[in-house]
């Protein structure tokens, strides 16, 4: 029997792969532009500015909310004491036009007194529904107008 060698030839393996690396298509290098230390400068700076204005577009925002607020804030407070003026004002309205303080204004001022019972004078009138005014000068028109009623009731009454 012939004995065996127990390692392996590789050389015949380097060869193969050294044949298939030759058949494979080499990768074309790609250039790769590398950036100037400028471009870098400029792209650090523009970032730089986009944070600034980013910051400074939210202070002012808050700026204006706490405007904003302060004059909602002086508008409520505004608000309550007109509420109290016009409950204040209010107040003197009803006292003014109580029972008491109108009759003690008719006696002092005005110079009325109360009625008393005995000066009530109740009418009867037996003469229907009529009312009769006197002493009203009437024009020429309201002369001829209540001679032609005059006429028209006296016709009605004949028949």
């Amino acid at each position: 029997m012939a004995r065996s060698n127990l390692a392996y030839d590789f050389s015949r393996y380097d060869e193969q792969r050294e044949r298939e690396a030759e058949r494979r298509p080499r990768p074309v290098p790609v250039p790769v532009k590398k950036e100037t230390g400028v471009r870098s400068a400029v792209g650090i700076v523009v970032a730089v500015l986009f944070c600034l204005a980013a910051m400074i577009g939210a202070v002012y925002s808050d700026s204006q909310i706490s405007s904003v607020h302060a004059e909602i804030v002086d508008a409520k407070e505004e608000l309550e004491d007109l509420r109290q003026e016009n409950r204040r004002m209010m107040t003197a309205l009803e006292e003014k036009s109580s029972q008491k303080a109108v009759e003690e204004y008719a006696e002092k001022v005005l110079g009325m007194q109360k009625l008393e019972r005995s000066q009530t004078e109740y009418v009867n009138i037996e003469s229907g529904n009529h009312v009769e005014i006197s002493g009203t000068g009437s024009n020429i028109f309201e002369k001829i107008s209540d001679t032609v009623d005059g006429w028209f009731e006296k016709a009605r009454e004949e028949k």
